[in-house]
């Protein structure tokens, strides 16, 4: 009988793990790194998968729409992460948002690009 409530509390522990692992957990955030050419960064954090997916990032200038842009990159099967980024040079300040679409699901991210810098 004891063996019995072990192997039921082994199963329920089990499929409780289960359920928490397959929401998705999927983070946008942008950066500005600066190495050799000053650029914003914005990485896709998403849950592993054993098959390539296409990544479409849409990034919005509210002030100045000319300069928006959308670009789609392929996220490798197996890897966790994918970047898009533009080059400060020339880029309008003022507010921004960037928004990524993979697997049907939308992440978004909005700050404020002053003197080089990201405001949230």
């Amino acid at each position: 009988m004891n063996k019995l409530y072990l192997v039921s509390i082994l199963m329920l522990w089990t499929f409780s793990f289960s359920l928490f692992a397959s929401e998705s957990d999927t983070e946008l955030s942008c950066t500005v790194v600066s190495e050799d050419i000053e650029k914003i960064v914005c990485k896709v954090q998403v849950d592993r998968a054993d098959y390539d997916r296409d990544v479409t990032f849409f990034w919005h200038a509210k002030r100045y729409p000319q300069d928006d842009r959308e670009r789609t990159v392929v996220l490798n099967a197996n890897h966790g992460s994918v970047y898009d980024y533009r080059f400060l040079r020339g880029r309008v300040q003022g507010e921004w948002s960037v928004m990524a679409i993979i697997d049907e699901q939308k992440v978004e991210v909005s700050f404020v690009l002053e003197s080089n810098t990201l405001e949230y």
